[in-house]
């Protein structure tokens, strides 16, 4: 199953991306690059990366969703990962990258994380 892409506003300001199917780099290098730079692009700071639907992913995957966190710091964002499956999360783990990554369990718990930082920071 090709790499199948979605967003959804659920707040102000807070988007959250799901993907399913497959995510390797080699498969649609523009497309699995570009959807992350196109919320960028029209200011979407705060983002949710939902991997529960993904069934599969390479270490070129892996890549690929390391380059969507760093450019989402670069731009001054923030990109959180939602729980992927367990043949997904070994890649992460084997890659320690879990220990870099911010991983939730759930969208909801992603959610209430920008949530409560937004209030700490006192905006309206």
């Amino acid at each position: 199953m090709d790499l199948q892409i979605q967003t959804n506003r659920i707040e102000p300001g807070i988007v959250i991306v799901r993907l399913s199917g497959t995510v390797t780099r080699c498969s649609e290098p523009s497309r699995n690059e570009l959807f992350i730079h196109d919320l960028l692009k029209q200011g979407e700071r705060k983002l949710i990366l939902d991997l529960t639907g993904v069934e599969w992913m390479d270490s070129s995957g892996v890549q690929m969703i390391y380059s969507c966190y760093s450019a989402a710091q670069n731009a001054g964002g923030e990109l959180r990962f939602v729980a992927a499956n367990s043949r997904v999360t070994r890649l992460f783990e084997m890659t320690r990258l879990d220990l870099v990554l911010p991983f939730y369990q759930t969208v909801d718990a992603a959610l209430r994380e920008f949530l409560l930082r937004h209030r700490a920071e006192g905006s309206p």
